[in-house]
This record gives structure tokens, sequence and C-alpha cells, in this order.
């Protein structure tokens, strides 16, 4: 899975080339792949993206970082007052947040010597360790595993084996063997991650509210293809359902609404960016925007509408409105200032009561 550090939103909406970031879901090669139905259904909730070349790459091998980025997702909330404080990963890394919510929520650690090693291989056993933790089976300890070396399961492993097997959130491996010591691959991690979500007769210990409100009441949701994640309507400035698409490079906004992959996909603070003009679905009409005026967000989570709260101008650099949050629900819109080329317009609205 490759990512990318954040990069100034000077660069983001004024046309500046920049790597095109892992397009979501048009997958060329899952065709027919055992894993299939879990990559395309966990893409569809904008839980995981592909590559710019259009694969997705479900027999490649997960880093730890890759891994604990996949989990930051989810928005697990944390359980402890622990930090990311190892040696060999900073704070200006690209995986460091997710490291660091992972760290927060139980579900890493790292080792003896305080490094963390990002780029090591994750193991099946590890993921599944991880995994373990955001499920619980009240038949983990009487359950029977069906893998011929079920013996040689370590101790440290032995209970989120049993626990994700009764959970069915695991099944039997090629050969009958659980083979732990094998590097994990992007769609077997995918697929685990997927039957969590599925497994509501199992107490969840940890999932976002995002996840969850998958399904409550009282909002609709809707059917969206695989590449987008909802549609933005603005009506007193002629938004309506512009499609948002996950990720802040040229290549995407060029098409859509992009979506800041650091910010949140649904509870919290969900924060777009667009050119200010030149394309189908831009912000030109942004300038126009006042306090009050409704904005309504469409996703497979539900339909939400949001009232603008805050107008302002921000420095090119400053991300301060787009990677913090408070417990309100918000959505925050970037976009250029013409003729000022190191300013940027930030909208904000605040989720209706």
């Amino acid at each position: 899975m490759r990512m990318y550090k954040k990069i100034s939103i000077g660069l983001i909406l004024c046309a500046v080339l920049l790597p095109n970031i892992a397009s979501a879901a048009a997958y060329s090669d899952i065709t027919g792949h055992s894993d299939e139905k879990y990559v395309v259904g966990y893409s569809d909730l904008g839980l995981v993206s592909g590559y710019p070349d259009g694969t997705f790459r479900p027999d490649a091998t997960l880093t730890r970082a890759e891994a604990t980025v996949l989990f930051g997702k989810l928005n697990l909330p944390a359980i402890n007052g622990k930090q990311a404080d190892f040696r060999d990963i900073a704070k200006t890394d690209w995986f460091y947040d997710s490291v660091d919510t992972a760290v927060k929520s139980g579900l890493v650690s790292g080792y003896e010597d305080h490094t963390f090693r990002p780029q090591k291989t994750i193991t099946r056993f590890e993921a599944i360790s991880m995994v373990s933790k955001l499920v619980k089976s009240e038949k983990q300890n009487t359950v029977q595993l069906p893998y011929g070396d079920r013996d040689s399961i370590p101790s440290w492993v032995n209970g989120a084996v049993r626990n994700l097997y009764a959970a069915g959130v695991i099944d039997t491996y090629s050969g009958n063997r659980i083979a732990g010591n094998t590097p994990v691959t992007r769609s077997e991690m995918v697929k685990m991650l997927y039957k969590v979500l599925e497994s509501y007769q199992f107490q969840l210990t940890g999932l976002s509210q995002a996840v969850k409100s998958t399904g409550t009441t009282g909002t609709t949701a809707v059917q969206l293809p695989h590449d987008i994640l909802g549609y933005l309507t603005i009506e007193r400035i002629g938004i309506k359902k512009y499609p948002v698409k996950d990720g802040a490079d040229l290549a995407t906004i060029k098409t859509a609404i992009g979506h800041f992959a650091e910010s949140a996909l649904w509870d919290g603070n969900v924060a777009f960016c667009a050119h200010n003009r030149d394309y189908k679905y831009d912000f030109r009409n942004l300038k126009n925007i006042k306090k009050g005026d409704k904005v309504i967000y469409e996703t497979r989570f539900g339909t939400r509408t949001y009232t603008v709260s805050v107008i302002k101008a921000i420095n090119e650099t400053d991300w301060t409105d787009i990677t913090t949050s408070d417990e309100r629900n918000k959505l925050t819109m970037v976009t250029c200032i013409e003729n000022e080329p190191t300013k940027r317009l930030l909208v904000q609205a605040v989720q209706q009561q």
C-alpha cells in the first residue's frame, strides 16, 4: 500500500502536478480472486483503496506501518495514555498518526529495544493478534481448531486465533494449516476486518461510530459506485450532488470533490478540497457562501445536514482546521482564493442537532 506524507494545501489545490495516490475500488486484478467480495465490500465502505495503476495487489504483503494505517481508518478510541514513542519512527513519518492511534487504542506495541520496526513485514499471527482485539467470542475457550499445525501455535497468539475462529473471522487456509508465520497479504487482512464488521452478534470492542452507523436508523444511506464516498449539496450556491472521492491529488480533484485522507470519513471532522475554477465539480461558488447556509452530505453511512458556521482565509500551509476535531460532527471545505496564491478559503459547517 503506497502512502504519502501530508502536502501543503497550496500544492493540492493550485494545479501543481502531484503523485497520484491510490484510487478507490475499480480494481483490475481481483476478479475471480478468492477474497474479491471482501476487498470490494471493504472498499465500498471507503476503508481501503488501491494503487494509481488501478490494481489492488491482493496477494502483496503488508508492513507494520501499512497495517496500522488500515486500522487508523476505523478511528478507534484511545484506552490508555501511551504515545508512539519509538526510536525508529518520527512524527513527520506519513504513518506516525496511525501508529500513535494504534498504540493508544491498545492494538500494537513496540519491541523491547524501544523500536516499532515499521517496515517489517507483518505475519498472519501478528495480524490475527491485532484484529482479535476488535471482537470477542464467548466460544473461544471451547472451540476446536481445525488446523493441522494447531499444536505449533505460540501461546501469545493462541487465544486470538481461537477468538477469531470462533467468531467466524478466520477459517481454514491452504493445506488446512494456519501457517501463522507466513506474511499476511493485503486481501487476507481486509477479509478479516470486513468479517469483523459483519459480526454484530459478537461484542465489538472499539469500532468507531462511523463504522457502526452503517446500521443505524434515522438517516438515509445512499447506494454509491465503488469509487465514490458520497455526494455534496449546497443548494444556495449551486452545488448539487457533487461526487466526493478519496484523495486530494490533482487527478482526483479533476473529476470530483477531493476528500483529505487525514480527515474522518463520517463522524468527526470530514474535510474536502477542490479547485476554484475550470472543472465540472469545483468550488468556484464557495466564495459566495454565507453563515447559516445548509450543507448536505449523502454517504453509505447515512445523510447529514450541516450549517455553515465558519468562513475565513487561511495560510496555504495551515492544516489546523483540517486535522483537528472536537466532539461535534463537522464538514470542512477548502479552495484557492483568486489572486492570493498563499491564501486559501476555508468554510466549516457543523451538523444540525
